[in-house]
């Protein structure tokens, strides 16, 4: 079989990036190993497994295979066909598909569903519903913002996950999973995306289909969008990435003691004061879910009026940083706090310079 050449991109995926469709690939959805995978019996795929990188030609061709069509565009058109996408080119009509499934997904969230998959796409709609963050996000892609973009992708793949008993993809080391920047990837995967009445009305081969087809087109998005827009490097991009994840896991450790109201309202104050300097304050919602991991509503009422005094708070930076080094917060997490605020925001990330600048300033380097 011939390389289409549709997925000729594939070749310079990172290996981490292919866990969603190669897990389609190679497993059932209870989790067992596919006996109609031909991937099992080839040399490179035996050596190198989990590195996909090696082998990317491999999977491409193992898409054709198992889905019968003897091109990419060809299956693509008929997933399209399935849920009545329209487009163009492929990536006009990936992209609308993605949207469209984003959708369905999105038919039962909650409004914390929302403030989630905006705090993911470092997005600030209007209003947190899907056509606000559609809106928001289709606004920040004019700009050539390419982060939200890039975000849509990790979720999509996510949320592809859905279509599994459970997560395949949990453990991938050495090569440790693309799915792990997105901080709500198991909520994600949780949403009945497959179980919506549009998916349930087709076929079980159709449903995989859409599946791959929605794997393969977060992988092209990522590549052509994110990769293909920005001036840095695709190494430097994914560090970054990569540190922006671990301190929207880290900050939330120290920043929220539940009996330390005192504590929780500096850390609010210094998010305020900061990111206010360069008039690009979070919504409360976001802010409190990004710093103690819990949205507004969900803070006890002394809590709550500590981040509402915060928000009138006329302490400098240097006096907040030192009555939180005082609290016992160390030197350390005051930096992770400053890093995550300097890439809370799609500007922001292009100059995390700042966020060092400001560690000098404060005294904590």
């Amino acid at each position: 079989m011939q390389f289409d050449t549709q997925l000729e991109f594939f070749s310079h995926v990172v290996s981490a990036d292919f866990d969603t469709l190669a897990a389609l690939l190679a497993k059932t959805k209870d989790g067992r190993d596919k006996q109609e995978c031909s991937l099992f019996a080839d040399r490179d795929y035996q050596c190198y497994y989990p590195d996909h990188h090696q082998y990317a030609g491999l999977l491409a061709q193992e898409c054709l295979k198992q889905t019968g069509f003897s091109a990419y565009e060809d299956l693509l058109d008929g997933v399209c066909a399935d849920f009545s996408v329209s487009g163009q080119s492929v990536e006009e009509k990936e992209h609308a598909l993605m949207w469209h499934t984003v959708g369905l997904a999105a038919a039962d969230w909650t409004e914390e569903d929302f403030v989630r998959f905006a705090l993911e796409l470092r997005v600030q709609p209007e209003a947190y519903t899907f056509e606000g963050i559609k809106k928001a996000v289709s606004a920040k892609y004019a700009e050539k913002e390419i982060l939200p973009m890039y975000k849509i992708a990790l979720c999509v793949n996510a949320m592809v996950l859905g279509y599994f008993a459970e997560n395949p993809c949990a453990a991938s080391k050495p090569y440790v999973s693309s799915l792990l920047e997105v901080r709500s990837a198991e909520r994600f995967a949780a949403f009945s995306l497959f179980g919506s009445r549009e998916f349930a009305a087709l076929s079980e081969k159709a449903r995989f289909n859409a599946a791959l087809v929605l794997a393969a087109a977060a992988l092209r998005k990522r590549d052509l969008v994110f990769y293909g827009r920005s001036g840095d490097s695709k190494a430097e991009l994914i560090r970054k990435l990569k540190r922006f994840t671990a301190l929207l896991k880290s900050v939330p450790a120290f920043a929220y003691v539940p009996n330390d109201t005192e504590r929780m309202g500096l850390v609010y104050a210094f998010n305020a004061a900061y990111l206010g300097m360069y008039k690009m304050p979070l919504p409360r919602e976001m802010a409190c879910e990004m710093l103690f991991g819990k949205l507004f509503g969900a803070l006890s009422p002394e809590q709550r009026q500590s981040i509402e005094q915060a928000e009138t708070s006329v302490l400098s930076l240097e006096e907040i940083t030192k009555k939180l080094l005082a609290l016992g917060v160390t030197k350390d997490q005051m930096q992770d706090l400053i890093g995550v605020l300097a890439l809370s925001n799609n500007k922001l990330i292009k100059i995390e310079n700042i966020f060092i600048e400001w560690a000098v300033k404060l005294g904590l380097r």
